[in-house]
């Protein structure tokens, strides 16, 4: 016993040889062993060398416990045995430590090299995650090459090695295509290389599935045809950063533009344009987005309404100067109930109203319309506005300042005794000079834009002059290379120069043009005086001379022409005082008072049996004849009044309200307006219940509110003639409706420019674009043309 506790002793002592060669055989053995049966790839010793093996690690457990030098640990941590010479024995994280001095009779323990715990990781689809890696090196030194395992499909992991210098460093992981479609859990292994240490860890990731962004579809946009909405559409990321690009598609009629949703935002613009005819009903714009290869798309309700809400404006309110008005403004309301803001533009000078709100629901407001106790004598076309739910809506109103006093002329028309034949009741004395004609456009509805528009066809029509004077319903493009007015729609135009000579020259006549002058102002209205000289001459010199002819003073061409070019003769006439155009003007009213059949009216021949349309022509020029002082058969006026009253086609309570084309048909919209013409002109009073109800009739069937096409304007002329006598307020709004529709209707461009397309006029097929436009002016020129047929001029001073 005693020679083996001293051989144990001497194993014991430090620095022993021996002990020390025993221990390092020993710890090769137990790696050895444990390495085997720990690394897949290494493979086992043979039998013999095993129980060899075995033996060794015996005698250095048998050692260690003998010599009290070693510990362990086996909590499944990290740990590591170190010994004198430096060797490590490494747990599930592993480590090399540096050898250090052993104090003599004491144990040292050496710190291990280890790495710091990950908390798990979510990686969204798209996007870069750093996940921080520290290695607490214990003193062990050199460069740490991180490695990750396994690969996992749709998951890119970017390692770069930490420098010697430092502890941390950072694996990037970032979630590629194919991306999952259910949230995914993986377990990645860490292993970080230092020097011979080789570290390891665990790194928990989930990989989020792929969500799509998404478009937050809103309540539908309401927008008005012809109108342009900015629309703020939110789109949901669902976590997907970056640009992502926004296309549309858009139905017919729509007009959208989208703009990509920027990085870091969460909303798109949309621009949405409804054409000025897009139909009015709910269109869907289809958007797709686009991220990581991959399409959603969503529907985005538009809603065309043109009327949201309706504001009923169109009303003639008259005010005295300093008199205060409540107008009521009924509100039809459609797609918004929310409150609507009224306020009104264009109101006549010296006449205001303050804005008002009308509560959500309500379906009417109040404005209150003031005018001051200077406020002149004027009528005006205002525009009430609406607006509400970011639409905007308008309507007319007519508002006329008024004295109240009635049958007078405007005052700046002074009774002159020179002019007194043109000054009687219908006549054309308010024609010949500027500052009547600025107080009857003022009196009674006309504008700037409305003379413009006279400027601009006058113009058309001294472009189209032919070189002999006269004028071509048919080729009135003839030598003019430069013309593209005339459209197929012209190719069964009559042929008629004698007609389109005359609507020629009423509306320059009409202006206050003769051939020996024109209103001072505007200056270019004198441009026309030497085409009126020409087509004076172009008419004389077509007319028949022969005194003892039954054609005497007959101009050709039908009795529409015949009756047309008397009208211009007998102005040119009345308005110039030309001696030299007595007897043609004379010449020509004798020709229709011998033309006229027994019963009383006139037609297309010379004694046949008439239509009203041909004899209302007529009447207008048997009224210029009178206006010019020639005379007129007073038996043919009776016999003519006959006539009128057979076409007398009313209901059974009222037959002479309204009127037809000949005798026993049906009335006709066209014909009564031309029959109430002539009823006037036979000395109707203003009160005349016929009359008043045939003029409220009218009113009921005024021109449209929108449209593009010049329509019914043989119609329009006679119906607003008639209601122009009569005044009022049916006047005021028919003239609005009336003025804004020739505005809206006449060309703008090229050489057309100033006229009016005669397709979809009545009777355009025959009489082309040179009847259309001379209609057109004639009804524009009715604020100064005629003057009020019930009123009459001042003649002293009140």
């Amino acid at each position: 016993m005693r020679g083996k506790r001293a051989y144990r002793d001497r194993l014991r002592t430090p620095g022993c040889p021996k002990a020390a060669s025993l221990r390092a055989m020993a710890t090769i053995a137990r790696d050895e062993v444990r390495d085997s049966f720990r690394e897949p790839n290494v493979v086992p010793p043979s039998y013999p060398k095993l129980v060899w093996l075995a033996w060794l690690a015996i005698v250095a457990a048998c050692l260690a416990g003998c010599m009290g030098g070693g510990s362990s640990q086996s909590d499944g941590s990290a740990t590591a045995d170190t010994s004198a010479d430096g060797a490590t024995s490494i747990g599930p994280t592993t480590s090399t430590a540096p050898p250090q001095s052993a104090t003599p009779g004491a144990s040292v323990t050496q710190p291990a090299a280890s790495l710091a715990e990950f908390s798990a990781v979510t990686v969204p689809p798209g996007q870069v995650v750093d996940v921080p890696i520290t290695v607490n090196r214990a003193g062990v030194q050199g460069e740490a090459v991180v490695e990750l395992s396994p690969a996992v499909p749709g998951l890119r992991a970017v390692t770069s090695p930490i420098p010697a210098d430092q502890n941390q460093g950072v694996i990037q992981l970032s979630a590629v295509e194919p991306f999952a479609d259910q949230a995914k859990q993986i377990e990645l292994q860490v292993r970080v290389r230092l020097g011979s240490t080789v570290l390891t860890g665990r790194l928990p990731v989930t990989l989020e599935p792929l969500r799509m962004p998404e478009f937050v579809v809103p309540s539908p946009l309401v927008i008005q045809p012809g109108q342009t909405k900015t629309l703020a559409l939110s789109v949901n990321r669902n976590g997907v950063t970056g640009l992502l690009p926004v296309s549309v598609e858009a139905p017919d009629k729509l007009t959208v533009q989208a703009v990509p949703v920027p990085d870091g935002s969460n909303e798109t613009q949309l621009t949405v344009t409804a054409a000025a005819d897009a139909p009015e009903r709910q269109h869907e714009v289809k958007l797709s987005l686009t991220a990581f290869g991959k399409t959603v798309t969503a529907s985005i309700p538009v809603q065309v309404e043109r009327f949201a809400f309706r504001i009923r404006s169109f009303q003639a309110v008259t005010l005295k100067p300093g008199e205060q008005k409540t107008v009521r403004i009924p509100i039809d309301r459609r797609s918004h109930r929310g409150a609507i803001r009224l306020h009104v533009q264009n109101l006549p000078e010296g006449v205001t109203a303050q804005p008002v709100e009308v509560p959500a629901g309500a379906a009417q407001g109040e404005l209150v319309l003031s005018a001051s106790p200077q406020a002149e004598e004027q009528v005006k076309s205002v525009v009430v506005v609406g607006e509400g739910g970011g639409l905007v809506q308008t309507d007319a109103m007519v508002v006329r300042v008024s004295y109240g006093e009635t049958g007078f002329l405007p005052r700046e028309i002074v009774f002159d005794p020179e002019k007194a034949p043109l000054l009687r009741r219908g006549s054309f004395g308010g024609r010949l000079d500027a500052k009547s004609k600025k107080a009857l456009l003022r009196a009674y509805g006309g504008t700037e834009e409305s003379e413009k528009a006279v400027l601009l066809g006058l113009r058309w029509l001294l472009n189209h002059q032919m070189a002999d004077g006269g004028w071509s319903l048919k080729f009135y493009n003839s030598g003019l290379l430069e013309c593209d007015c005339q459209t197929q729609f012209e190719n069964e135009v009559d042929d008629n120069d004698i007609a389109a000579t005359a609507l020629a020259l009423l509306p320059m006549l009409g202006a206050g043009v003769t051939h020996r002058g024109a209103p001072e102002e505007p200056k270019e209205l004198s441009d026309y005086c030497e085409a009126v000289e020409k087509g004076l001459t172009y008419l004389i010199s077509k007319q028949n001379k022969d005194s003892k002819s039954t054609n005497h003073g007959y101009f050709g061409g039908g009795m529409y022409a015949h009756a047309l070019a008397t009208m211009a003769m007998c102005e040119a006439y009345a308005l110039s005082r030309d001696d030299r155009l007595r007897i043609p003007a004379q010449t020509a009213v004798k020709y229709l008072a011998d033309a006229q059949h027994d019963e009383g009216g006139w037609r297309y021949s010379r004694r046949a049996p008439g239509d009203l349309s041909v004899t209302s022509w007529v009447f207008f020029a048997i009224r210029s004849a009178q206006s010019a002082g020639l005379p007129w058969p007073r038996t043919a006026l009776q016999k003519a009044e006959q006539f009128v009253t057979s076409c007398a086609a009313g209901p059974s309570e009222a037959p002479l309200t309204r009127y037809s084309y000949l005798p026993g048909e049906a009335p006709r919209l066209s014909m009564t307006a031309a029959g109430l013409l002539t009823r006037q002109f036979l000395g109707w009073a203003q009160d005349n219940p016929d009359l008043v109800a045939g003029c409220r009739y009218l009113a009921q069937n005024m021109p449209p509110e929108q449209g593009d096409k010049l329509g019914p304007i043989y119609y329009y002329h006679y119906a607003t003639q008639v209601l122009h006598n009569m005044e009022g307020p049916e006047f005021d709004l028919w003239n609005h409706r009336m003025r804004e529709h020739l505005l809206r209707t006449q060309e703008t461009g090229g050489h057309r420019r100033g006229s009016w397309d005669p397709s979809g006029a009545d009777h355009g097929k025959r009489g082309g674009r040179i009847y259309a436009t001379s209609m057109a002016l004639l009804t524009l020129e009715v604020y100064y043309r005629h003057l009020p047929y019930y009123r009459r001029v001042m003649t002293g001073t009140r």
